[in-house]
């Protein structure tokens, strides 16, 4: 089976969209990786709260189609800053669980006069963050992840993927 890497029409010009493709095709060359990606079926889908783009992944077994904006019905969901979004290759999978479960406080993909602002790197187009600044935003509830609870193995596949 060989794998497919999409990037559904109008996706080319989603900066989203592109960073993740870039980020599934290095992955998939891995052949621990591979096994991973032709596992995997289900709709990611990632938002940007600095500027509202957003993009969804569709894997199905062994096919990626990324597309700008919001199609089908997520299985898991990465909301956060840009540059949280494209450090996500650098959060260890070990740290996750306690930063995204460390406060019993109940998050929405609303926006809330409590949300501080995000570190100064998020307005660097391309801009990446330190691990410990991305773990900040999860315990600061400014990077959110909807789905993992009900969907952890496809939410640390992904990031797998992501990491490379």
């Amino acid at each position: 089976m060989t794998p497919i890497v999409d990037l559904a029409p109008g996706a080319d010009t989603s900066t989203l969209a592109r960073f993740f493709a870039e980020r599934v095709r290095a992955a998939i060359e891995k052949p621990r990786l591979l096994t991973s990606f032709a596992a995997m079926k289900a709709t990611i889908f990632v938002v940007d709260f600095d500027s509202g783009e957003a993009a969804t992944l569709r894997f199905d077994h062994g096919r990626l189609t990324l597309h700008e904006g919001t199609i089908g019905m997520p299985t898991v969901t990465f909301g956060g800053p840009r540059a949280a979004l494209f450090s996500l290759d650098q959060v260890k999978l070990g740290d996750l669980p306690k930063a995204m479960l460390g406060s019993s406080a109940r998050v929405s993909l609303a926006d809330d006069a409590r949300r501080s602002s995000p570190p100064p790197a998020s307005s660097r187009p391309g801009a990446k963050l330190e691990l410990r600044e991305i773990l900040r935003l999860f315990a600061r509830k400014e990077m959110r992840v909807y789905g993992f609870l009900s969907h952890p193995r496809t939410t640390v596949r992904f990031l797998r993927l992501v990491a490379g």
